[in-house]
Order: structure tokens, then C-alpha cells, then sequence
């Protein structure tokens, strides 16, 4: 009976490990909650769709604008209202609809054309426009320099590209970190339950007031290591744990680990870094221009009529108009952006950045150093507990100990072997955290 019992356990073990969360599902799960991820996503893509609207300089566009015709408004004839009217004084005549088309932008200059025509709503017609209406344009934004908003638009790609990877990343090094974490806590947890059941019993059993006095304040040490552990492992049970899924955390770090032994360590290739160097490239030439904010013509548009009538030339059908705004006075505004423009503040972030990237590093490879000693003292500390274990067995099978305290003995052997543990995966997780610093693609990122 009791056999048949053991292997119904383990049948049910089985099929439960089988529909268990594998670990890629829970990092998968942990992105879909993280609002930082999903962030940079969004980020990354909206520097992507402007840094594709540069290198591409075909860039179609196609918008309807709607204006209502009414008559009976003015006696002069039909007027044109802008939008959709719905009621209203007057009769609706029909739909003046423009359809407006961008296909072109090169050196921040957009090239379109427009087309306007009419929809009759009384006897549902269109009426094609006269050929005087229809234009080919080019508009220009005076302000804009062109080759330093290349390089600020390069710049944001890159910086929503970093923050992206390392969004991406710290998810994955934090998945494993838990999977590790809630490994130990559960671990332990069982220990020091073990620990103060065989605590009580001995209490239980003595006689001796002393000795009583004594397991009391053991048990008592037992209760509050375990009631801090379920407190810190608390945070930890939104997933459901497993001993296959901590396997699968261990493989993951010790393949990625395995797959990339010789990695670039030039800290300067950063993706970060490489976006504030452009950052930097677009600030030294906009400081070439610091009197932009002080012209009074901010546009330049060019129209043209592509037909001609018996007569004309292509000055006949050409009108160039400029924007023109002059501010006699503002409250500085002029002159703050004229100062932005010459400072480059870029520069020294960029100087800045390099330092804290250097400290980070540094910082990691302090901890690999401690963990690697750490991982020594460990191993002495399981050597020893190992030694005091088979000497208490020896002690136990000649009845000079119980075997209540050989259970003790065994407890104290576990941790240690859970305390060693835990030091190697620390060391490898601080590896990642190390190859994170220098953009490894570690888990198939964009880099």
C-alpha cells in the first residue's frame, strides 16, 4: 500500500512539472507586467519610424482635408467653410475636398502636390478642379539644420535603443535573480521547520530546567529566521516555483555565460554613449548657427503649377512665399535658445557618462573579486559541516548521540551546502550584470 502511494506521488509530481511555468514563460509573463519595458518599446519604435523618415527620403503621404461650400451666406456667390457643416444657415451645396500628398523630404525639404475638387451633394457629381488649382510644392523650415537634426534623430535612436536593451535585460537578470532567491528561501524555510520540530520535541522530552531554558531560546532564534524568510519571500510568490524551473534558470545563465566568453569590453561602444557622441557631433554645429533664433524669416515655400497655358513660362505659374515674424521684444526666450545653441551641454555629459559607466563596471568586478573569495569560505565552512556530520553519524550508530541531534547535525550540513549555493549563483548573476554593462546580446536583443 505504501508503495502504491509513492508512486501516485510521484505520478501527480510528474504530470504537475509537465504543465509548470517554464522559465521562458515567466520572463515573458514579467515583460507583459513591466510598465519600464513597455515604455521603452514604445520609445524604440517612435525613434525607428523618425530615423527611417531620414534615411529614406521617399516618404508618402496621403491626407483628405474637407470644407463644406455653402451658398445663400453671401450674395457675392458660394462660400467655402472649413470642415464638415451640419445644418446651419444656407443650403449645402457640396464638399470641397483637398486631397494633399507628401512624398519627398530631402535636406528638410518637403516636395507634395495638391489636388482639389468638388463632390455635388445635390446631384452627387464630382467636378474635377481647373488645372490653375492644381500645385506642386516644396516648403522648407528655415530653423532646422539639417545635419544636426540627422544627428540628434541618429542620437534618440540610439538612447531609446540602450534604454530598450537595458529594459529587456534587467528583466531577465531580475526573472533569474528571483527563480535563485525563491530556490534558497524555500530551501531554508524547510530547514528551520525542520529545525524547531525536532526543537520541540527535545524540549518536550527534557527534564532538566537548564537545558529547557536553553531549547527554548533555540526555538525561539528558529521562529524568527523563519518568520523573516517567509517575509522576504513573500514578494516572491507571484510565480509558482518549481525545482525544473530553478534548473532552467541555472542552464539559461550558465549557457549564456558559456556563449559568450570572449565579448568586446571597450566601454566606448556603448550604445548610450555612442548616442551622446552624436548628440555631441549635431551640438557643435547647431553652435555654428546661435543667431538662427534671431531671423525673422522662419519658412521658405515654393508652388507651381505644372501646366501651362499658351503663353506662359515657368515664371508665370511659380509663386515663392517666405514666413516672416519678427519679435521686437520677448522676455529672453530668443536668447535662451541662442544660448542652448552655443553651450554644449553634451559634451560634458558625455564626460560624465563615461566616469559612471567606469564606476558601475568597477563596481561589479569588486563583488566578482569578494564572491570569489566568498565562495572559499563557503566551501571550508560545507567542508567543516560535512566533517561534523560524519562524525555524528559515527556517534549516533554507537549511541552516544540521539537521533534527534544527528537530525540537527544534518540541518546544519544543508545550509551550508544552500549558503555555498547561493554564493555561485550570485557570481552568476553579477556575470550578467557585468556583460549587461557592455550591451551583451545575452537573450536575442536589438543591439
Amino acid at each position: 500500500m505504501k508503495k502504491l502511494i509513492v508512486l501516485v506521488i510521484t505520478l501527480l509530481v510528474g504530470i504537475l512539472s509537465i504543465f509548470g511555468m517554464t522559465f521562458e514563460e515567466l520572463y515573458e509573463q514579467n515583460l507583459e507586467k513591466s510598465s519600464s519595458y513597455m515604455q521603452a518599446e514604445l520609445n524604440l519604435r517612435s525613434a525607428q519610424l523618425e530615423l527611417n523618415k531620414i534615411d529614406n527620403f521617399f516618404v508618402p503621404y496621403l491626407g483628405i482635408s474637407v470644407d463644406t461650400m455653402k451658398t445663400e451666406i453671401s450674395p457675392v456667390g458660394p462660400t467655402t467653410l472649413s470642415g464638415l457643416v451640419f445644418g446651419g444657415e444656407g443650403k449645402l451645396e457640396g464638399y470641397r475636398i483637398s486631397l494633399d500628398v507628401n512624398f519627398l523630404e530631402v535636406w528638410g525639404a518637403k516636395v507634395g502636390a495638391s489636388f482639389p475638387f468638388t463632390l455635388n451633394t445635390d446631384e452627387w457629381t464630382i467636378d474635377t478642379p481647373p488645372a490653375t488649382e492644381i500645385a506642386i510644392s516644396l516648403s522648407r523650415d528655415l530653423t532646422i539644420i539639417d545635419r544636426a537634426e540627422r544627428l540628434k534623430t541618429e542620437s534618440s535612436y540610439y538612447d531609446a535603443l540602450s534604454k530598450y536593451y537595458f529594459a529587456q535585460t534587467n528583466e531577465l537578470i531580475t526573472t533569474i535573480e528571483d527563480i535563485f532567491t525563491r530556490h534558497y528561501n524555500e530551501e531554508m524555510i524547510q530547514t528551520y521547520q525542520d529545525e524547531i520540530e525536532i526543537l520541540n520535541q527535545q524540549y518536550n522530552l527534557s527534564t532538566d530546567e537548564d537545558e529547557k531554558e536553553s531549547l527554548e531560546k533555540q526555538i525561539l532564534t528558529a521562529q524568527k529566521n523563519l518568520e523573516t524568510l517567509r517575509a522576504s519571500n513573500a514578494p516572491l510568490e507571484y510565480f509558482e516555483y518549481t525545482d525544473d524551473l530553478y534548473l532552467q534558470a541555472k542552464d539559461t545563465v550558465e549557457r549564456i555565460i558559456n556563449e559568450n566568453q570572449n565579448y568586446p569590453t571597450n566601454v566606448e561602444e556603448r550604445l548610450d554613449l555612442k548616442s551622446l557622441q552624436l548628440q555631441e557631433e549635431a551640438s557643435e554645429i547647431e553652435s555654428n548657427f546661435w543667431f538662427i533664433p534671431y531671423l525673422p524669416f522662419n519658412t521658405i515655400s515654393v508652388s507651381m503649377n505644372p501646366f501651362f497655358e499658351e503663353g506662359e513660362n515657368l515664371i508665370d505659374n511659380l509663386s515663392i512665399s517666405v514666413g516672416f515674424q519678427l519679435a521686437i521684444l520677448d522676455k529672453g526666450e530668443r536668447k535662451l535658445a541662442s544660448d542652448t545653441m552655443k553651450t554644449n551641454v553634451a559634451a560634458l555629459t558625455y564626460d560624465e557618462s563615461i566616469i559612471e559607466t567606469e564606476n558601475a563596471i568597477r563596481n561589479l568586478e569588486t563583488t566578482r573579486k569578494t564572491l570569489n573569495y566568498d565562495v572559499k569560505i563557503k566551501q571550508i565552512d560545507l567542508e567543516n559541516a560535512m566533517e561534523d556530520y560524519d562524525r555524528n553519524k559515527e556517534l549516533n550508530d554507537q549511541g552516544y548521540i540521539t537521533k534527534e541531534e544527528l537530525k540537527l547535525s544534518e540541518i546544519s550540513l544543508r545550509r551550508a551546502q544552500l549558503a555555498s549555493e547561493k554564493v555561485e549563483n550570485d557570481i552568476l548573476t553579477n556575470e550578467l550584470r557585468i556583460m549587461q554593462q557592455y550591451y551583451v546580446d545575452i537573450w536575442g536583443d536589438i543591439n
